[in-house]
């Protein structure tokens, strides 16, 4: 069990009535630290970086927040992903009773095949019909500026389809198993409604000059319960039999539940460098329009300050520009400084941003950006296991609403398919890949869903259509036609 801040105010014991007056308060209530750290988060990535204001002084905005937090995103999911579904891996018993893997792959039923093709086709369904990339970029940026992306799949009634969509974090409410904080136990989801959707959607009547209602869902694997402004509208058994959310943390630190942003390093450094590049911008806005020392001279306010002006001045008077004196202070370097640290803590080196100063090979800008790519291999070890969390959630759900029969899913492996993050040499790829096939060190079907085929059993029967209509194609790099 984690001892921290997070998991005490996630597991917390409500909060009294008399402090706070609704459902939703009771929960914002509880989670005020998380709350107050996206906020700060959503602050800074959107560029309000300063926390007072420097009066009569620049306030520049570097924004190297945004641009680094976009970057790992786009690294993540700028190339999409595919989806392939396997049949149950067949185990047969081994010596001593060991169960092993059974290689002989000519047991594999038809039968089996074909529920991993439904289940495929299920999935690639589901995501045409939610727009699921614009649903995973959505999802993924939260996750890395605010530390948590939430998913929440359910079966729509008037659609009769399955639906995905993006939560926001800062209504997302759980409490997790005290021995294992990678299952829920309950999840409370809170938003806030126009009064005449409330009076629309559940036929409630607001009060007057109310500006918006409260919504609170929550769910436990058996029961569900929403309640509007305060009025419980449904409570019954939960019809998923399983908690329909998915949350993604970012990085999660060691023994959390809550991920860990990717600002969580960049904010001081970066606050740093907006300051000092404003000292550096004031200091050339001085020497460009320097001020002017009068000395021995009275009323001196409305001498006029600029070309073809002309001064009558004392004997004993004095007049000259502000200049600086002494060692100028190595503000550029510190400058460098800065800007090195905040590379190497964000892992995303100076190249990733587009200018390395040099040209480099594919390998060499690879190695270049390597840190980026090895924090990115790290999200995608938990965005793997929450993907396919989410897929056996899909399926859950299609099967509890009846739009398949029971069981059609049950023991398949649904695996994510991530294409390279460096430009790769196509015609290489399939060169490559043809190769193996030929040498019978690698099957067709693998070798179209690493070159990103979205369905490589109906391509395969497209081929087997086209050659049984037009006859065996010429041989290519040694693999026969047919």
């Amino acid at each position: 069990m984690s001892g921290s801040i997070s998991h005490w105010l996630a597991n917390a014991a409500p909060v009294p009535a008399q402090l706070a007056g609704s459902r939703s308060q009771a929960l914002r209530l509880e989670a005020s630290l998380r709350l107050a750290r996206y906020g700060q988060y959503l602050d800074f990535y959107e560029g309000r970086h300063y926390q007072t204001t420097r009066r009569g002084r620049s306030n520049l905005v570097i924004n190297y927040a945004r641009a680094i937090v976009d970057k790992g995103v786009s690294f993540l999911l700028g190339r999409g992903m595919g989806f392939a579904v396997e049949p149950p891996a067949a185990r047969v018993t081994g010596a001593a009773g060991v169960p092993r893997l059974n290689t002989d792959l000519s047991e594999e039923t038809s039968r089996e095949r074909a529920r991993a093709a439904a289940a495929e086709a299920l999935l690639y369904d589901v995501y045409d019909a939610n727009d699921l990339e614009t649903v995973d970029l959505a999802c993924a940026l939260n996750a890395s500026v605010l530390g948590d992306g939430v998913y929440k799949v359910y079966f729509d009634a008037a659609s009769q389809q399955v639906r995905v969509v993006n939560v926001d974090p800062l209504g997302f409410f759980p409490r997790w198993r005290a021995d294992d904080i990678g299952t829920l136990a309950r999840v409370d989801c809170c938003w806030a409604i126009a009064p005449g959707d409330a009076q629309d959607l559940y036929g409630l009547n607001p009060q007057p000059g109310q500006r918006q209602v409260d919504v609170v869902e929550s769910w436990t694997a058996e029961s569900y319960r929403l309640e509007v402004g305060g009025k419980r509208i449904q409570q019954g058994p939960n019809p998923y039999g399983v908690i329909p959310f998915v949350h993604v943390p970012n990085l999660p630190s060691p023994n959390e539940f809550w991920g860990r942003s990717d600002l969580a390093d960049v904010i001081a450094l970066n606050r740093e460098l907006n300051e000092r590049v404003s000292d550096q911008a004031d200091v050339i806005r001085y020497h460009a329009d320097p001020p002017v020392v009068f000395r021995g001279v009275e009323g001196h306010d409305a001498v006029t300050v600029g070309p073809g002006s002309v001064w009558d001045l004392p004997a004993d008077a004095d007049v000259k520009l502000l200049e600086w004196t002494g060692q100028p202070v190595a503000v550029q370097e510190h400058i460098g400084m800065v800007l090195r640290a905040l590379y190497e803590t964000s892992e995303t080196p100076r190249s990733a941003f587009g200018d390395s100063g040099r040209l480099l090979s594919g390998v060499a800008l690879e190695t270049e950006i390597r840190p980026l790519i090895q924090r990115t291999l790290r999200k995608r070890i938990v965005w793997s296991a929450r993907l396919r969390q989410r897929t056996r959630l899909i399926w859950t759900v299609a099967e509890r609403m009846g739009l398949v029969a029971p069981g059609s899913f049950a023991n398949l492996r649904p695996r994510i398919i991530w294409p390279s993050m460096m430009p790769t040499d196509d015609q290489a790829e399939v060169a490559n890949n043809v190769q193996l096939v030929a040498a019978g060190l690698r099957s067709r079907q693998t070798a179209m869903d690493l070159l990103g085929t979205e369905s490589p059993e109906s391509e395969l029967a497209r081929v087997k259509s086209e050659l049984a209509a037009i006859g065996p194609v010429q041989q290519v790099s040694g693999m026969a036609g047919g």
